[in-house]
């Protein structure tokens, strides 16, 4: 893969993306929320089983504005590997993962930023991220409720 050969379907809609394109920011989102991407880590987890309560997220600063946090994910591995591991102080770990999942970890009036600090990148603001976490979040409860009703019908029979 060279520098500019997409690494999947999200670096695609993120290389074809404008700025102030209504469309093409739509078209990025529906391909971010649709993916699996890379988060750094302060534990070791493979992605797929429940993560420990104490586990964190790196987050990133919003470019020049210093005091917004924005969640760090990543479209690749070649990004995620932009920050070398002695650098990122407890955040040695990676794991790859849904972005809704990563959603989920979005803190209250945080960002997201995919590929920080390399190209392509693409901002999701604070208000935005909110509204994917929600959305994430009730698709969890639903498929929580979901998957009870369905283990109470099992033993029902």
């Amino acid at each position: 893969m060279t520098e500019n050969t997409p690494a999947c379907k999200l670096e695609e809609a993120l290389n074809s993306h404008e700025q102030n394109d209504e469309q093409s920011i739509r078209k990025a989102l529906r391909a971010f929320v649709q993916s699996r991407v890379f988060v750094k880590l302060d534990q070791p987890w493979d992605g797929k089983t429940l993560p420990r309560t104490d586990m964190h997220l790196l987050l990133v600063t919003d470019g020049e504005n210093k005091e917004q946090p924005m969640l760090a994910v990543f479209s690749s591995a070649s990004h995620e590997a932009v920050y070398k591991q002695e650098e990122m102080g407890p955040f040695k770990y990676t794991a790859e993962v849904d972005a809704a999942w990563a959603c989920l970890g979005v803190p209250e009036n945080a960002g997201i930023m995919v590929n920080p600090n390399s190209a392509p990148n693409f901002r999701i603001s604070p208000e935005v991220a909110r509204v994917l976490r929600e959305t994430a979040k009730q698709d969890l409860d639903n498929k929580i409720k979901s998957k009870n009703v369905a283990d109470i019908a099992s033993k029902q029979v």
